[in-house]
């Protein structure tokens, strides 16, 4: 008589006997272990707890029921609908509660709730969806960490857009198995954003330098997540254009790095052809059909002849820059073809590409010397050179005079030499000064030389003063 037993009892028992009377009643339903009376009946005296005033005894019925497919749906509904103190157990654990359910729970609950639904073993995509929608942070955080939650593309992209300066979301959104390029973009955004107000408000950088490397970042790090995500480089294209951040700039960058591929699905995307077919009319010799196509995607008029020149170089490159760096031959390429042209936007470009040419350069001799460094360190293992080796050195090839190089070699026992005091950095002032004084030497040697007979009475043609002033 359990049954009957509770339902007389309950009405005078406190909250804590009325919790654990609650907790056996609904284990007896669900083993089956009620005797002679009916489940139907144990189930009524069960849904009489929904009305109890105490949040414990709710939440007793709740967690006895969270694990069990046995569970009377309608009573799991309405606790799942309580407060999240007493529906938390079911709504992250019940086998109940199916997508339609949580799909419209998520609408109206409240953020613990959220949350519990987020730590669900198994969360459905439009599940995700419905969390997301609600723009919580702690769900959102938790629905990212579960590596069994199936979030969309999207999802994951506007929580990217939503919360990408916030620095444990942002881990946790790169740790997932699967990021979309259009995230990873959308993250380096946020933080780019992030570094800019950090260096601008705090004085380091000026702000116009600030802002020039900001763009250089960021169009470098769009090129290596195009580079990195070639199976889904046409949805990140697409998703560039829709953001505007698909700039002639980032297409012209990307080229002078010995790769078209960015560029191809570009222009597929600017003139609706198929990526194949536009592909294939790059790889046509005619420079008309390159133009043709350039200006049914829109590009700048300015930029037709040096991209294509940047084209028929990278294409002649064959393998482009492994980290996203600049080809040295592409870059010149396209600055002989923009030597020829006039016009503002013209020696803007032109300015840029010589700025493109000498940080290429500066990368070729870097890596040239890091070759030759990791060669000289294979053929001469010993760093350090002994004493008497100093000296065979300084005295082979000498035939007049022979510097003993061994009484200057380190010696390790010696005591290291104290630092050289710090250099400080003068003033403007100081600096003018110096260059007035040096620059009246110059006046000064140029005016008191005697003239030169051959030269008749012209002591210091202009050309000579001009020469040794500046």
């Amino acid at each position: 008589m359990l049954v009957t037993s509770f339902l007389a009892w309950i009405d005078r028992a406190a909250p804590k006997e009325r919790a654990e009377a609650t907790d056996l009643l609904a284990r007896a339903y669900l083993n089956r272990t009620l005797g002679e009376e009916t489940p139907e009946a144990a189930e009524a005296a069960l849904t009489l707890v929904l009305d109890d005033p105490a949040k414990s005894v709710r939440r007793a019925l709740a967690c006895a029921l969270a694990d069990h497919w046995q569970a009377p749906r309608h009573i799991v509904l309405a606790l799942a609908a309580d407060q999240p103190e007493v529906g938390a157990p079911l709504l992250a654990r019940s086998p109940v509660l199916q997508e339609a359910d949580l799909i419209d729970l998520a609408a109206h609950a409240e953020p613990k709730a959220l949350l519990a639904m987020a730590l669900r073993p198994i969360v459905t995509e439009r599940s995700a969806h419905a969390i997301v929608m609600r723009a919580e942070r702690e769900s959102c955080l938790a629905l990212v960490r579960n590596p069994h939650a199936q979030i969309g593309d999207g999802d994951l992209l506007a929580i990217a857009m939503q919360f990408g300066k916030d620095g444990k979301l942002r881990d946790a959104l790169l740790e997932r198995h699967h990021v979309p390029p259009a995230v990873r973009h959308q993250l380096m955004i946020a933080l780019n954003d992030s570094l800019q107000s950090f260096a601008g408000e705090g004085g380091f950088l000026a702000a116009d330098k600030n802002r020039r490397m900001v763009e250089e970042a960021l169009l470098l790090g769009t090129i290596s997540i195009a580079t990195q995500a070639r199976h889904h480089l046409p949805q990140f294209v697409r998703y560039l254009r829709e953001q505007q951040k698909l700039t002639p700039g980032l297409l012209l960058r990307s080229v002078l790095g010995g790769d078209i591929a960015l560029l191809t699905e570009a222009l597929a995307d600017l003139t609706g052809m198929t990526s194949g077919r536009v592909a294939g009319l790059m790889r046509g010799r005619s420079d008309a059909t390159l133009l043709a196509l350039f200006r049914r995607a829109g590009l700048p008029s300015f930029l037709e002849q040096p991209l294509i020149a940047a084209v028929r170089a990278a294409q002649e490159l064959g393998a482009p820059q492994a980290d996203g760096g600049l080809s040295l031959s592409v870059v010149r390429a396209a600055q002989s073809a923009c030597l020829s042209m006039e016009g503002g936007e013209e020696v803007r470009l032109l300015a840029l590409l010589r700025r493109y040419e000498a940080e290429a350069a500066r990368v070729q001799s870097r890596r040239l010397a890091e070759d030759l460094r990791v060669q000289a360190q294979s053929d001469f293992p010993q760093h350090r050179l002994t004493g008497e080796r100093t000296h065979q050195l300084a005295v082979l090839g000498a035939d007049d005079e022979v510097i003993d190089l061994a009484e200057k070699a380190v010696n390790p026992a010696e005591p290291a030499l104290a630092a050289p005091a710090k250099d400080e950095i003068p003033d403007l002032r100081t600096v003018i000064n110096e260059w007035q004084r040096e620059r009246d030497s110059r006046l000064r040697a140029v005016f008191e030389r005697p003239a030169d007979p051959a030269n008749g009475s012209a002591p210091f043609p202009e050309w000579d003063i001009r020469r040794n002033v500046a």
